[in-house]
């Protein structure tokens, strides 16, 4: 841990904390001010994570997509500030790198810090991403300035071959939606130790809702596919529950095809890149 014993004038204290976990694959980094002073004048702060990384390629998980902030920003977009959706991904030549997930600051920029900049053509060069912590640049609907104590997260990890599912999707998810336990006392009731719940066949395909259906009394599925592989995908159901078919619906839970059949606790369909799908279980 690294903390400043006076960090006036911009807050009493900045704190840079590391965590490394015992048989975990991952480094964790939380930058935390205590009592920041409000300061009307043009200002921003950066956690700068600089890499050693020859060539460097990105991949950005953005809402519906994982883009290559080169190759898939119109001339005259936005290229030096971007919002990421979870996480990101460089690699080096060889397909090895890292991928990293901001927990609590999505807003980044590669190479160089990108508040008030603008470019036609704007290509990273080094392998550096600045995450952003606080900016004042939009004043409009936003606030003239930022004060008080907060923390900022991200999660850092290895990649080894460069897959998006693998390397960039799931871990970046898990960091984010991170694995819940519970512990209760007193005597035991009936439920088995352990119990297997929904699986999915193949990495890079989130569950955004496995529950009861707004609209109807049964239960709805639905899932998001997020690493940019269309293919087919089988459904393992939890043992117990034995509906006969998955009809598919839309956002609204209208139909919107023919029922799928159910066979020992599974079925399976077709799901697009970057395509979401629900299906009613019945």
């Amino acid at each position: 841990m690294l903390r400043s014993a006076d960090a006036e004038p911009l807050a009493k204290t900045v704190t840079l904390k590391y965590t490394l976990y015992a048989a975990q694959p991952y480094l964790d980094v939380e930058w935390s001010i205590d009592d920041k002073t409000p300061n009307p004048i043009p200002e921003g702060a950066w956690l700068c994570l600089p890499f050693a990384i020859d060539q460097p390629q990105f991949k950005l998980t953005r809402l519906g997509s994982v883009i290559d902030p080169v190759r898939d920003i119109v001339d005259g977009g936005n290229r030096h500030l971007l919002c990421l959706n979870s996480g990101l991904m460089i690699t080096g030549s060889d397909g090895f790198g890292i991928g990293l997930c901001p927990l609590d600051s999505p807003l980044v920029s590669l190479d160089e810090p990108g508040l008030w900049k603008f470019s036609l053509h704007y290509t990273p060069r080094r392998a550096r991403v600045f995450i952003n912590l606080y900016n004042n640049q939009w004043d409009t609907n936003f606030p003239l300035w930022q004060d008080g104590s907060w923390n900022s997260r991200v999660r850092i990890w290895a990649v080894r071959g460069g897959d998006t599912a693998r390397d960039l999707v799931t871990p970046s998810w898990e960091a984010r939606s991170p694995l819940l336990a519970a512990y209760a006392s007193g005597p035991p009731g009936k439920l088995p130790w352990t119990k297997a719940g929904l699986e999915l066949s193949r990495g890079g395909v989130q569950v955004t809702h496995f529950g009861p259906d707004p609209y109807t009394d049964k239960v709805l599925l639905r899932v998001w596919e997020l690493a940019g592989k269309s293919g087919s995908l089988t459904v393992n159901l939890p043992a117990g529950f034995q509906p006969t078919q998955a009809m598919p619906v839309d956002l609204r839970g209208t139909p919107a095809g023919d029922a799928v059949k159910i066979k020992h606790g599974k079925f399976a369909f077709t799901l697009g890149a970057f395509a979401p799908a629900s299906f009613r279980l019945e």
